[in-house]
């Protein structure tokens, strides 16, 4: 809405000026001079069919991509498919490998409960030299799960920088031969003509795009 201001107040000015350079050099051309009866002072009269009319080129190329749709349709942008599947791929992995950790240190704990009932430890220092170990065991296990989570929201954070760094680069790319003067978010837009939105060909090209890289 802000750019829209600024485009609209530029092309106010524009008129303006306009108005004032054909008003000043016209006014040789088309006005007539008459003499007032009572002071004999030359006055400019405009003829009455002489309308002034600024004509200006109304052709701004404009374009708009409806962002909410596009993210809907990234199913369909193999690019996305990829990314999808490589996060799923590092969430199962890390699941499985904290899983095993947590079934393993389980296990070790019932063998250490059903020795301490059955009087298994024969001192007072094989007992907490066991327990100080488990103890340490479940400490590494809640260092991995805090581990793993981050690595997980790390691979999101660099495929999600992939996907708009590619974004970026195609627009560019998308614009040369286009020569659009702007592409903006419909989500911006209080109202534009169905024939500015070029949401649907910039998921082909994006695949297109793709495709060809792959």
């Amino acid at each position: 809405m802000k750019n829209f201001n600024i485009i609209a107040l530029s092309i106010l000015a524009l008129a303006v000026i306009g108005l004032y350079v054909l008003h000043f050099s016209s006014k040789g051309e088309c006005c007539e001079s008459v003499d007032d009866a009572n002071t004999g002072d030359s006055l400019a009269i405009l003829p009455e069919d002489s309308l002034m009319t600024v004509k200006k080129d109304t052709t701004y190329p404009i374009a708009y991509v409806n962002v909410g749709k596009l993210q809907e349709s990234l199913q369909k942008y193999d690019f996305y498919k990829k990314w999808n599947e490589k996060l799923l791929q590092k969430e199962a992995k890390s699941t499985k490998e904290l899983k095993s950790a947590q079934q393993k240190l389980a296990t070790e704990l019932e063998v250490f409960q059903q020795k301490y009932q059955s009087g298994g430890f024969l001192t007072k220092e094989s007992f907490e030299q066991e327990q100080n170990r488990l103890y340490s065991k479940n400490q590494e296990l809640q260092e991995l799960q805090l581990r793993l989570e981050q690595d997980f929201a790390n691979e999101q954070l660099k495929l999600t920088k992939q996907l708009m760094d590619t974004i970026d680069t195609f627009f560019k790319s998308y614009n040369q031969d286009r020569k659009y003067k702007m592409i903006i978010n419909s989500a911006d837009l209080l109202y534009a003509d169905e024939s500015m939105d070029i949401t649907s060909d910039v998921l082909t090209q994006l695949n297109d795009r793709y495709s060809k890289k792959k």
